[in-house]
């Protein structure tokens, strides 16, 4: 990002290590792959297993860390627990990142994938 267009915008340390930890977050496909799979609704951990071709042991631990992050939000109803999404704006960080890529590659003359 600029100094023009951020406004020249300054982070105290605490909101670095906030924003820091919520890259970390973001920084891993499976969570990605996740991410995606709860745009279509809420599901349930063995669905989410299924959809995304991860261990379940992934992708619980996947979902702890992005409930704890506020990502997702969870529902028990008996044994079984769903998640849905609770903040949608990581996608509109996705959008700007393809929005790069896509950029990047054409600058490149590189053929578009489709990012």
């Amino acid at each position: 990002m600029s100094a023009k267009s951020s406004g020249n915008f300054k982070m105290r340390a605490d909101a670095l290590e906030k924003v820091a930890g919520m890259f970390r977050v973001l920084g891993e496909e499976g969570r990605l792959s996740l991410l995606q799979e709860l745009q279509t609704g809420e599901k349930t951990v063995g669905e989410l297993v299924d959809a995304s071709g991860q261990g379940q042991a992934s992708v619980s631990k996947h979902l702890k860390l992005m409930f704890d992050a506020g990502l997702v939000s969870r529902r028990k109803e008996g044994v079984k627990v769903f998640y849905s999404l609770k903040d949608e704006t990581v996608f509109s960080l996705c959008h700007l990142v393809c929005g790069k890529l896509k950029a990047d590659q054409k600058s490149r003359g590189e053929i578009d994938y489709s990012i």
